[in-house]
């Protein structure tokens, strides 16, 4: 996608080539029906460089930190989040009772402890056909007595399918934290 600026200058936002001041913002159903519907059904995401590529394994095992660039002021990063069953073959969970879990990170560095529960997401004819997560990274052990929460939050979009092998992860980075 190449767009231009006054005399054909083009100018760069993130890593895709946007006018100065345009960002990349869907919304939940646009995110959905757009780009996780297009990708678990095999078929060409729009903008496709502007959500990354990465496995459930590599993504929660890192500090969010660490999966996101920073440049140009942006809280905001978005993941296609390939879950492979071989990680999970040993257990007992469901993708729906996985999803609630709380999702430890490395070695006890920190975890994703989700907050509140599935909320729908309907379509313009009012049928849901996918749900949110919403997710808040703590650093330190989960079984400690006092994790730290942090400003790193994600929104996990998931199909309303049985079998799932994608999710669309929103990585955001809070205002009102000077550190990382």
């Amino acid at each position: 996608m190449e767009a231009q600026k006054g005399e054909g200058e083009v100018v760069m936002s993130s890593d895709l080539l946007l006018p100065v001041g345009f960002r990349f913002m869907p919304t939940d159903e646009e995110l959905v029906r757009y780009y996780l519907m297009n990708k678990a059904c095999f078929r060409a995401v729009p903008v496709a460089d502007a959500i990354q590529e990465i496995d459930a394994t590599r993504f929660y095992s890192n500090h969010p930190k660490n999966l996101v660039t920073f440049s140009n002021g942006e809280r905001e990063w978005f993941f296609f989040i390939h879950e492979d069953d071989e990680n999970y073959s040993g257990s007992c969970c469901s993708h729906a009772q996985r999803r609630r879990n709380v999702r430890e990170v490395g070695n006890g560095i920190g975890f994703w402890k989700p907050s509140g529960s599935e909320n729908p997401i309907y379509s313009k004819d009012g049928n849901v056909f996918a749900t949110k997560i919403f997710l808040t990274y703590f650093s330190g052990s989960c079984h400690s007595k006092k994790p730290k929460r942090t400003h790193w939050k994600i929104v996990e979009y998931h199909l309303q399918i049985r079998r799932e092998w994608v999710v669309l992860g929103k990585l955001q980075r809070g205002m009102d934290y000077t550190g990382f």
